[in-house]
Formats: C-alpha cells, structure tokens, sequence
C-alpha cells in the first residue's frame, strides 16, 4: 500500500516491509513485529506522555510487565495505513474513529533500572550506557545550567513509560491507565506532557521551524525520498548490519538506545535577537547575490534560517540562499535533496549555507575527500520528539528582561532521538560535531568554524575552555593574522610551563562583531537521561523472570 497521503512524512516504511515473509527472507533486515514501534517508523501523534519512574518492587513490577501491551514497529505501521486509508476517504466516518482513537506506548529502562531488575548477567555492549547515566555527562555535553530535579540525581531514574496519541485527553486517560496497571510496583519520579502547536504550525517547533523534516531512511525498511541520508538497519536497530557493536549479546537484538533531553527554548530572546540583527543583511547575504534589496521580514528571516540551515517552511537554505521557497519546502522528491556544493566551486564552501548551520553542524553531507560517507551514515539518528509547553503570549514578551539570569522559559522541546550506539550516534552530533568549533571539517588545515548555534554554548564561565586575555608577549613582536599558526609558552598557577600550540583569529579592536558572532545561546538543557529499549521478546522473557545471559 503506497503512502500518498503521507508523502510528507520523512519516514515512510517501503511497501514489502510488512509481508509475513519479508523478515524471515531478509535475516539482514531487523524484525519489526519484535521492536518496540517508535525507533523505525515514528509514532503518530499530536500528543505524548512521559512517565519516569523508579521500580518499588521488582517482583510485581515484573507480573506487571507480562500484561503492558508495548506497541511493536508493526503496529505503527498498521497504524499509518489506517491513517493513511481516512485521509483518503475522509467522508467514512468508521475511517476516521479508527484513525483517532490510535494509542501507543513502549518502556525503556536505564543502566540502575536493569540492575534493579536483576534481569541480566552480560552488558548491552554500549559501553557508555554501561559506565555512567546522562547527569554524570553533563559537562562533557556542555549543559552549564541547572537541571530539573528529577534528572539531577545519579542513577535516579529506573525508567520511562511513553504514551502517544491523537490529543492529549486521550494520552492523559491512557496515562491513568498505564499507572493504574502499575500500581505499588512503580515509584511515579515525575511526568512530562508534550503537545503538537495548533495548526498551521503543528509541525513547527516553538521558534517556528518544520520539524522532522531530516531523518535517516534504514535501507530496505524506509522508502527515501531524493536526497535523504540513507543508512544501514544497524545503526538504529541493535544486531544488524551496520551495528558498530559486532559481537552483543542475543537478548539486545532488536533493541535501541534512547536518549530523552528537556530543551527549554528563550522563544522571546531569539525573536529579538533576529529582529536586532536583521537589518544587517547586507553583511551576511551570499556575496554573489546582487538582486533586490530585503525588506525588513525577509532580512530577519534569512537571519534565522542561517543558524538553522533551512527556512521556517522547511525549505533547504542551500537551494534557497536568499528567499524562502515554500513549495520546494512541501515538496519531498526536494527539501533533502542537496549537499551544500556551490557550482564552480570544488572545496567545501559556506557561500550559501554556513558551516555552522544546525543542519549543517548535527547531519553533515558530503565532507569527502575529508571523512567518509559511511562514517557520517554511521552518526545518524532517529529524532521523535515533540514540543512542550504554551505558545508565546503578548504579556510575556511585554514583561520579558533579558537581564534576567533565572529566567526560565515555560516551553521548549522534548528531544528524543534513537541509535544503537550513544557514542556513535547523539554523543558524536552533540559534542564532536555540534560543540566543536572545527566542525565540520572542511581543509588539511584546522579552520575554526564555531559552536552549532541551536544546540551549542559558550564555555562555561571560568572554565578551563574559557578564553582569558593575556598581555603582550615578551620578546615578541609579529604582527597576528586570521589562520596564523601561533605557538605559546606559559606559566601555570603552580609555576608549571605550559606549551599552547593553535590558530590566532583577530578581533578588531572596536569593531561590531559580525552577525551571529555574539549569539548568546538560546536552548537550555534541562537534564536527561539514557535508555535501552528492549525488542518485546526480551521484555517477555523478563517478565517471565529468564535472566538475559547471552
């Protein structure tokens, strides 16, 4: 059955993915009756619950375990042909019901949840799930701010129930529901709702961007659209090709990790930052443009999309360098197909689209001869998250202070991604790409690009990382320039000498930084943690009290 009435949707499974016969024929390809449904195909949804909660009492919980009915990846895509089939008959009442009344939910478990479980002897062959929770990584990830409590305790968390649908209502009742089954097995830590915008930005997150509109296509599972990143089952789904893990344990196949992340978003502060800066378009428009002048909307606008890479609409800011282009951005045979190439140029260039780009800097394209295709396949990520809190009202933006340090935005995202590695997958885009100021990699010389604007920050303050001025150097009189090689001997607080070898960039002394230099950071980490989640077989054989052992 053909998707037409879901083109749009960047994740849309190919038409034999759901023959009974197409697993058991296709060893290589991972079995979508035994995943937990959200990793391959997305939930659809408008609306989702998130229960966090620490296991009370292992031996009920598991009786428990054996009734909760996870939703498996072939329900989902049952689910998407019910939708599908009334949106193409939209007069058929029954259709419709059917299509709304769709619920889903799965379970995930940290690292101290399995070992209060006592459900397994051997690792998951992750070996940062196995060492640490997410608030032990929270400097290397380069969250500066505080954290809600319930994220910030070590090993707090045992696991989350998600519970998506059409509205909130009917995750809400699914949620009692959910806790009612649970009852005195589970301690509830905390939950979070999430909600899609009204219409016409219900697929727009709280600055304004169509989200989801990049995502990986798992070869023979997902139909891709041109230009989409294509990947290896493996890379999402545990125990199939493309798996940088060879050798797991049986009991992880068919299993994913998941990272769940509370992004709060200064909606106010990026508007006015846009509208401070838009102005001067002149300085950051592509150097080949020599059109008409911007009006003011246009100019803030491609000020915007230059930190995100694409428009609001969704349109692609490679194909689309000056002016928005909204039926390209509804199209899905072109809003992925690009690979920032500027014709006559042969090295990577940031003519129309800046290297430190949000899209640019988390699924980087077309970095050979630098890095290898395969290699960036490898860091891909499913993203399923969805929007939280209310939209921007006029009397917050008439009360809003910027000098306000605890100021705390009541709306943001919910970021959940899924991958079969942590370090290769939301750990290299956050901190080997997004953090790193010499990503991506663009000449045999280390250029100095910047932070990803969206998902990045600053050093924290009196960091190790932050810089700190220095007085004129004895006996040295060069004068410095942009990509000088600069090497350094300085003395420690303790009277250690210490070598600083790298790059000198000039500030010009007066000089108003250039547009998006002085970007102050509007996304807040909220704190997080990581999750496994099991293939449904594995959570029967728990519930059932089987120790996982190989």
């Amino acid at each position: 059955m053909p998707f037409t009435h879901l083109a749009h949707r960047a994740i849309r499974p190919i038409s034999d993915v759901a023959k009974p016969d197409y697993y058991r024929m296709n060893p290589k390809i991972p079995d979508i009756a035994n995943i937990q449904g959200d990793a391959v195909f997305i939930f659809p949804k408008r609306a989702e619950e998130f229960i966090f909660f620490r296991i009370a009492d292992k031996v009920k919980f598991k009786e428990d375990l054996k009734n909760f009915d996870p939703t498996s990846a072939l329900d989902v895509l049952r689910n998407l042909k019910a939708i599908e089939k009334y949106k193409a008959n939209k007069s058929d009442s029954t259709l419709y019901t059917k299509a709304d009344t769709i619920e889903q939910r799965q379970i995930a478990f940290s690292k101290s949840g399995l070992d209060e479980l006592g459900v397994r002897t051997t690792s998951t062959g992750d070996k940062r799930f196995e060492k640490t929770g997410m608030r032990a990584d929270k400097d290397y990830l380069g969250d500066q701010s505080r954290w809600d409590s319930m994220f910030d305790q070590l090993n707090h968390l045992h696991g989350v129930i998600m519970l998506a649908a059409h509205d909130l209502d009917k995750c809400t009742r699914a949620k009692d529901r959910t806790i009612n089954h649970f009852g005195s097995s589970i301690e509830i830590v905390g939950i979070i709702d999430g909600t899609a915008r009204e219409k016409p930005l219900d697929k727009h997150e709280h600055f304004g961007y169509l989200d989801g509109v990049s995502q990986p296509a798992m070869r023979e599972v997902i139909d891709p659209h041109p230009g989409q990143i294509q990947v290896d089952p493996g890379v999402i789904i545990m125990g199939y090709p493309g798996d940088p893990v060879p050798n797991r344990p049986n009991w992880t196949k068919d299993g994913t990790m998941l990272v769940f992340r509370k992004l709060e978003q200064d909606v106010i502060g990026f508007e006015r930052y846009v509208a401070k800066n838009g102005p001067r378009w002149k300085e950051f428009v592509p150097k080949d443009y020599t059109g008409r002048d911007l009006n003011k909307k246009e100019a803030e606008d491609l000020f915007s999309a230059r930190f995100f890479g694409r428009w609001k609409s969704g349109a692609p800011l490679p194909r689309c360098p000056v002016f928005d282009d909204t039926k390209m951005a509804g199209d899905p045979k072109e809003n992925n197909n690009f690979d920032y190439t500027v014709p006559g140029q042969t090295a990577p260039s940031d003519l129309h689209c800046p290297f430190t780009a949000h899209i640019r800097k988390t699924a980087p394209r077309n970095l050979m001869p630098y890095i290898d295709k395969k290699y960036l396949e490898s860091g891909s990520i499913v993203r399923a998250g969805i929007p939280y809190g209310p939209e921007v009202t006029e009397e917050e933006r008439e009360s809003y202070d910027p000098s306000d340090r605890y100021y705390r935005s009541p709306r943001g995202l919910l970021f959940v991604c899924y991958a079969s590695s942590l370090d290769e997958g939301f750990v290299r885009q956050s901190v080997q790409y997004g953090n790193n100021d010499f990503f991506p990699v663009t000449s045999l010389m280390p250029k100095v690009h910047g932070q990803d604007p969206i998902i990045g920050g600053p050093p924290a303050r009196d960091s190790d990382q932050a810089p700190r001025e220095v007085k004129v150097v004895d006996g040295y009189h060069a004068k410095f320039h942009d990509d000088t090689h600069v090497n350094l001997r300085l003395v420690d607080a303790d009277g250690s000498k210490v070598e600083v070898s790298g790059l000198a960039k000039v500030t010009q002394s007066g000089a108003q930084p250039p547009p998006g230099a002085d970007n102050p950071f509007w996304v807040t980490s909220r704190g997080g943690e990581y999750f496994f989640v099991p293939s449904i077989s594995t959570l029967r054989a728990w519930a059932i009290g089987e120790v996982s052992t190989e």
